[in-house]
């Protein structure tokens, strides 16, 4: 698998664990492909359950017995944590309005897909990095924390060598950001198309239902999860008088 980013990957040689954080997409799976390939017997990748979760390739990368499946340690009310964050759909609505919205704005993300995995000791052992597949072209807020990761501004650091493409997480992760300077928002075409010779149903993961669909539903018109998310936000303001 060819690098695309210029992240020298021979700067995880040193560590005896290296977690790679999939979701399914073609991000996080084209860094697992790239990096088991160079350490197949010290790498491992990790997913957060998600009830939501739709992706057929991720179905398909646990079948790898190199696979870790994090559940929460206490019983989440998924059902209510969804529906907090669909009641606050206006207010990203009129965020997004005066060019103001951030995805943090719904609690779904962090309570679902990140906070088990962040109480973890699992990924706070010495020499264990973790690695993250966001990017530049994500989006904004991932755009200024990889610009602060390059530049240096970044507080949470207790070793020299974290500069640059590792940060130390406030719960003792160390992660590592091989994208921190791919500016695009797609990868190239000729590394999907070898992707998807392994990963024959390869696209961008999603959850069954989203609300951020629902307040970018003008730019997702043919997604297949626009409908239901649609559905359980007009069932919600029904219910609490919320206006759409």
């Amino acid at each position: 698998m060819k690098n695309i980013t210029n992240f020298d990957l021979n700067l995880l040689q040193s560590f005896e664990n290296i977690y790679v954080l999939v979701s399914g997409g073609i991000d996080s799976t084209y860094l697992w492909e790239l990096i088991s390939e160079k350490y197949p017997t010290k790498t491992k990748m990790v997913n957060c359950f998600n009830p939501y979760e739709t992706s057929a390739t991720l179905k398909q990368l646990q079948q790898d017995p190199r696979f870790i499946l994090i559940l929460p340690g206490k019983e989440i009310d998924y059902g209510q944590i969804l529906r907090d964050s669909f009641r606050l759909i206006p207010k990203a609505i009129n965020a997004r309005k005066h060019h103001k919205y951030e995805k943090k704005i719904f609690p779904c993300c962090k309570k679902i897909k990140h906070e088990a995995f962040l109480h973890d000791p699992l990924f706070q052992q010495p020499n264990t990095v973790v690695i993250s597949g966001i990017k530049a072209g994500d989006g904004k807020i991932r755009r200024f924390f990889l610009k602060d990761l390059r530049n240096g501004n970044q507080a949470n650091y207790s070793e020299p060598m974290e500069r640059g493409f590792f940060h130390r997480h406030k719960e003792g992760q160390l992660y590592c950001y091989p994208f921190r300077d791919y500016n695009q928002r797609e990868l190239p075409k000729e590394v999907i198309f070898e992707l998807k010779q392994k990963y024959i149903t390869l696209d961008h993961s999603s959850c069954s239902i989203c609300p951020i669909v629902v307040v970018f539903k003008d730019k997702f018109k043919n997604n297949p999860h626009l409908k239901p998310s649609l559905e359980m936000y007009y069932k919600i303001c029904n219910q609490t008088k919320l206006i759409l």
